[in-house]
């Protein structure tokens, strides 16, 4: 049994219907994306692959957290694959009143969240981006700086006054409420 033929404007109407209905799944696809991204930070994630690259430190895990600590240097630099902190997990650097400057090297953005404290100042910099979720809580005894262009090591190490971040990125920093 055949279809009848539709008219001209009833065909390019159902034709535009169907275009919408693609793109609406297209979206609720991306959108259901972010969510399982959502959840996954959610049910724990910490950071991963810590190397000190200028200073000395100790990295350690305990259950749903890792405590970073800078004993013996006022200043430390540290290069992270990763730097995530899923909800109800914490992130804690005990670096005395000094500074502890977190590079991200891999290819994702940070997402914060969970707990981020220090006893001094915190520097997050990744290139990628970094958001710090509703959740996320970040509490310092200092400074503390997220930005996504970077800063020398050795510049960082010597203190003063100030820092110079350069770079040429269009990734962002962002504060979910």
């Amino acid at each position: 049994m055949s279809r009848p033929e539709l008219p001209r404007p009833a065909r390019r109407a159902l034709r535009r219907r169907q275009s919408a209905g693609r793109l609406w799944l297209v979206i609720g696809s991306a959108l259901t994306g972010l969510s399982f991204a959502h959840a996954t930070l959610a049910a724990g994630k910490l950071p991963q692959g810590g190397t000190y690259v200028a200073g000395a430190g100790a990295i350690a895990s305990h259950g749903d957290g890792l405590v970073v600590t800078q004993p013996g240097s006022t200043r430390g630099v540290i290069e992270w694959n990763s730097f995530s902190i899923g909800r109800n997990n914490s992130v804690m650097f005990d670096n005395g009143s000094g500074a502890t400057l977190n590079r991200v090297t891999g290819g994702s953005p940070s997402a914060i969240f969970g707990r981020l404290s220090a006893t001094g100042s915190l520097y997050v910099i990744n290139p990628q981006g970094i958001v710090v979720g509703p959740s996320g809580v970040i509490s310092t005894g200092g400074r503390f700086v997220a930005s996504t262009l970077d800063v020398c090591d050795s510049a960082f190490m010597q203190g003063g006054g100030s820092l110079t971040l350069s770079g040429d990125r269009d990734a962002s920093v962002i504060q979910q409420c």
